[in-house]
This record gives structure tokens, C-alpha cells and sequence, in this order.
């Protein structure tokens, strides 16, 4: 049985609402008081927020004060408050909601100042998934503000108070067009004018929210509410870049867009702004990188140089010399290609070998035999036993090694020969397919002479008579041919970035009828598939899923009283 709760008089500490033990009082406000409660049953501290008997007599804010049970209970985010049980007896309703241990963001905010750009990056995306979710679910928050944002002890977030939430159906609505909801330094333009609200106003407020982490004020401020008000439907806030120079330009302009006076120009979802979010990550990540900070040579400097040197070498030696050093130097261009054509195809495949899918995998290997210098290809189990194969009499039959004494490199798992192979001579590359640094297979690749030794005497006969030429075309075509290169390297560079923030929508747009082309489809259809991985699993890929809760506050430690809706601080 329910007990009833006064009317006159809330419950005190050592009274129970129902099968809750009350144990203190941890904040009130005008709406509610938030207590807290022991559950017996399941042994859970809790808090357990009670609406004050003058507001329950309203049949208003009775039912708001319900609804907010209704939207949030329904929204299981790692960055949303849960709720674990409602309740009403004799027209006063309560809600048991989970106990944080934490710090409002205004307290942090109260304590630093502005906080670190990157703590402010990490906050946002925390917030702008939260609210994407609530707003996919049909709930809009309408009272996002830095006391309604709990900062647990390992710096996730949790969005708290969804009392004025407004559910987006087509039944009766109590807070209709007209009615003003929420904290007027945090209203959305919308939210002023007493108009419609969605998603796109609760960005407006994590907006300022930003702008207060960045710069330590509030953009909008005003002596009267009426003067706070028109500058909020009207002014634009003073410029980040004034006030916060330091801060990333892409976070600045991120900011601006949020704060937009009309939705429509604004961030449309959540998830877009996550996304805006994570990019400025990267750039964070990048300009920490020391790899990015190492000093090195670029590709096209490099390339051109070497190159170069060894085409001025060819022209001050006898014709012999030239040859055999013009060998020697394709022949390791043709390992490091072949090298780097096996880890590809293992890196390609690592999934389909796991997952020992056969035909995945044999469409991988037939989709190379068009390369003429492919002499063959072959994909096989940790047993050793080919799986895949260019040539079908070898499928099923352990794979054959050429003699150690034919090696030429061996490097770690992966090691390059020189054999000959069906009357045919080719370079042997044997790569091993990890995942997770597990080798559940290997790839055999034989990459054929032939090619290498008609370019070699190919160059023999060009260099008598086209020396000089030579000379300047190598030193133009692998400047720009490099430097073009490096453009798609790095966006593929980004693009792993992104996904290393768990960012799984980013793509690589631009089409390429080229091996790097190749890549970027791959990359897309490796972000599809991880996109759809975390949708099947009911996760949010930018969400932060390693977010935990204390449950019990440190001993002997009493509780503070804070406005009711915040959820416990910490002790």
C-alpha cells in the first residue's frame, strides 16, 4: 500500500512514500521537493521528487508534473536521468529516479570559470546525443540549462528535470502556444514569443550553454526580464572571437550556428551537431598529436628527390650500371607495392575471415584476377589450409611456401620471396590477417616479373636517347602525382580520426576510378556497417556509453539542499 503524503506537510526524513524509506532532504524549488530514499527490496539509495501540495491541488501542473515522468521514462540514454518508478496518491504524485553522484554544471562552472575547450567539446556531444534521442523519441526538453546538467566523478554527463518536458503527440497538449516554459536566460527565441518548440529550441539552449562554458558568461544578460527577453528574440551575443580568442574557430562558428535566431538556420538534429562536435575533437587531436607534431619530410619532397637522384645517377654511369641499378630500384618498388597490396586485401578481408565467410571472401580474391600482374592469390585459414583462391585446383589444399633460402625479406609475420612458380617467376608476398592483433588467417599474394623486366629493358633502350627528358619528367610527374596523393591520404587520415571518435556518419565524398577510390568506399561501407551494428544493438554511436554512476554518497557525509528537479550533488 501507498502511503499518503499530507497535504499540508511534506514528508519528513524517516517516513516512507509507499515501499520508499525517506532518508533526507536534497533540494527543493517552487514545483517539487527531491528527497532522499532507500529502497528495501532492491537495497538502491534513490531520490524521490514529490510535488508540493499547493501545485498538486492544480490539475496543471499535476498533469506537467506527471508528463515529466511519462517522457523521461520512456528515454534510456547513458546521459539522461533514469526514472524507476511513478506514483500519486490523493492527487499528489511523486517520482523514484536514480541517485547521482555529481556536480551541477553551474557548480563547475561557479568553481572554474570557463572550463577547457576540450571539456567543453566532450560536454556538448554528450548533450547534443542526449537530446537527438529524446527528440527521435518525441520528447522536447524546453529547460536546458547548466543546473539541470549533473557532472559525475568521471566526466560524463547527465541531463536531469524533464518537468516541463513537452511530448510531441496528437493528444491533448497542456502546454500549448502561448505558454512560456523555462529559464529565460536559456529560452530559445521561440520559447519568448510563445510559439511551437522542438528539438531545434533545446539546441538554441545548449547554445548558451556552450557559450557559457566558453567564455564564462551568459551571452544574453539585462537588468529587467523584459529587456533579457527582446534581447534574446533580437540581439545577437557579443562575438566568442572578442571575448574566448583562443577558442577553435570551428567551435566558435559551431556556437553561432546554435544560437541562431530562427530555427531553420540552426543545427537541424542533435546528431548534427554531435557530428560539427567531433570534428573540432579531431582538430583537438590533431594539434595534440605528437606524431602530427613530429617534423618529417612530405611524400612529394621525398619521392622527388629520390627519384631524381637515382635517374642523375643513371645518366653518369655506363649503360650496364644503369640497367641493373634501375632493376634493383623497380624491383623494390614492386615489393613495397606488392607488400602493400597484400596488407590491403588482409585488412579488407580481416571480417569475412573471422567470420570464416567463404564466398565474401572468394569474390575479394576473383575481383584482382583482372591485374595482369597478379600471377596468383590465395587466402587461407589459421590452419593453413586455402579457402580462396585465384587458382580453384588449390582451394582446400594447404598452401605451398617457397624455400627459405629464396627470401628476401622478412619482416615480423610478413615476409617477401623470390621463386619460381609454374615456369613463371614472381615475387611472393605472405601477410598475415589479424583482428585485434588475433591472426585468424593469411594472405599469399604472387606478383609476376615479367612486368618488371620489360620496364627494365624498356628503360634501358629510352635512357640512350631521352636522358635528359627522362630526367624532368620524373622530377615534375612525381612531384605533382605525390602531392596530389597526399590530399586523398589525409582525408582518408580524417576520416579514421572520426571514427576513432565514434563518429560513424562521417564520409568520404568525391568519387576516385582508382585504387584510392577503392578505399573510400570501403571507409563508407565500413561507417555504414558500424552505423548499422550500434542501431541493431539499440546504441547510440556518439554516445557516451562508458558513462557510469555512483549510487551511494560517502559516509557520514550530509546531504545538500539545491532546486528541486538538480540531481544530488556529490559530497
Amino acid at each position: 500500500m501507498v502511503h499518503a503524503v499530507n497535504d499540508n506537510d511534506q514528508p519528513e526524513s524517516g517516513k516512507r512514500i509507499g515501499r520508499f524509506q525517506l532518508t533526507g532532504e536534497l533540494g527543493e524549488g517552487a514545483m517539487a521537493i527531491v528527497h532522499e530514499a532507500f529502497d528495501p527490496q532492491i537495497n538502491r539509495t534513490l531520490a524521490i521528487k514529490v510535488l508540493r501540495s499547493e501545485r498538486a491541488a492544480d490539475a496543471e501542473y499535476r498533469h506537467r508534473f506527471l508528463s515529466e515522468a511519462k517522457a523521461a521514462g520512456k528515454l534510456i540514454h547513458p546521459n539522461i536521468v533514469t526514472i524507476f518508478d511513478v506514483g500519486e496518491v490523493d492527487k499528489q504524485p511523486y517520482i523514484a529516479m536514480e541517485y547521482l553522484e555529481g556536480k551541477t554544471l553551474q557548480d563547475v562552472m561557479d568553481e572554474q570559470g570557463h572550463l577547457p575547450t576540450r571539456d567543453v567539446v566532450k560536454i556538448g556531444i554528450q548533450l547534443a546525443s542526449a537530446l537527438d534521442y529524446a527528440a527521435r523519441e518525441g520528447v522536447v526538453h524546453r529547460d536546458i540549462k547548466p543546473s539541470n546538467i549533473i557532472v559525475l566523478e568521471d566526466n560524463s554527463v547527465r541531463i536531469t528535470d524533464f518537468g516541463i518536458a513537452h511530448i510531441e503527440t496528437g493528444g491533448d497538449d497542456y502546454t500549448q502556444h502561448g505558454t512560456v516554459l523555462g529559464t529565460p536566460q536559456y529560452m530559445s527565441p521561440e520559447q519568448v514569443e510563445g510559439a511551437g518548440v522542438d528539438g531545434r529550441s533545446d539546441l538554441f539552449s545548449i547554445g548558451v550553454v556552450l557559450y557559457q562554458m566558453i567564455t564564462g558568461d551568459k551571452p544574453f544578460m539585462a537588468n529587467t526580464l523584459t529587456s533579457l527577453l527582446m534581447k534574446i528574440a533580437k540581439d545577437d551575443p557579443a562575438k566568442i572571437a572578442e571575448v574566448s580568442p583562443e577558442t577553435p574557430v570551428g567551435l566558435r562558428k559551431i556556437v553561432e550556428k546554435l544560437l541562431a535566431k530562427s530555427p531553420d538556420e540552426r543545427f537541424q538534429t542533435g546528431r548534427e551537431l554531435v557530428e560539427a562536435l567531433q570534428a573540432v575533437q579531431v582538430e583537438l587531436d590533431e594539434q595534440e598529436d605528437p606524431l602530427a607534431q613530429q617534423a618529417i619530410t612530405p611524400l612529394k619532397w621525398k619521392w622527388t628527390i629520390m627519384l631524381a637522384l637515382v635517374v642523375a645517377l643513371v645518366m653518369l654511369v655506363a649503360i650496364y650500371f644503369v640497367h641493373t641499378r634501375q632493376l634493383a630500384v623497380m624491383t623494390q618498388m614492386v615489393v613495397d607495392s606488392g607488400n602493400s597490396i597484400a596488407e590491403l586485401i588482409a585488412d579488407e578481408s580481416a571480417d569475412e575471415v573471422l567470420l570464416q565467410d567463404w564466398i565474401a571472401v572468394d569474390g575479394v580474391v576473383q575481383s584482382m584476377r583482372k591485374h595482369t600482374e597478379v600471377a596468383y592469390l590465395a587466402i587461407y585459414d589459421p590452419e593453413g589450409v586455402i579457402r580462396a583462391s585465384t587458382e580453384a585446383d588449390d582451394i582446400g589444399q594447404p598452401r605451398q611456401l617457397p624455400p627459405e633460402s629464396q627470401r628476401l625479406t622478412a619482416k615480423g609475420d610478413q615476409i617477401v620471396s623470390e621463386w619460381e612458380r609454374h615456369g613463371e617467376k614472381v615475387f611472393d608476398f605472405e601477410v598475415p590477417i589479424k583482428y585485434q592483433d588475433r591472426i585468424v588467417g593469411g594472405v599469399q599474394l604472387g606478383v609476376t616479373k615479367a612486368a618488371l623486366n620489360n620496364a627494365a629493358n624498356l628503360t634501358l633502350i629510352t635512357m640512350l636517347g631521352l636522358m635528359g627528358l627522362v630526367l624532368l619528367a620524373v622530377v615534375i610527374a612525381t612531384y605533382v602525382l605525390v602531392s596530389r596523393l597526399s590530399v586523398p591520404l589525409r582525408l582518408l587520415e580524417r576520416g579514421m580520426q572520426h571514427v576513432s571518435h565514434g563518429n560513424f556518419g562521417y564520409r568520404i565524398h568525391g568519387k576516385r576510378n582508382d585504387e584510392l577510390g577503392r578505399m573510400f568506399n570501403r571507409f563508407n561501407q565500413m561507417g555504414e556497417s558500424l552505423e548499422q551494428q550500434f542501431s541493431d544493438s539499440g546504441r547510440e554511436p556518439y554516445s557516451n556509453d562508458d558513462a557510469t554512476v555512483a549510487r551511494q554518497r560517502p559516509a557520514g557525509k550530509p546531504a545538500e539542499k539545491q532546486a528541486a528537479g538538480e540531481a544530488p550533488k556529490a559530497k
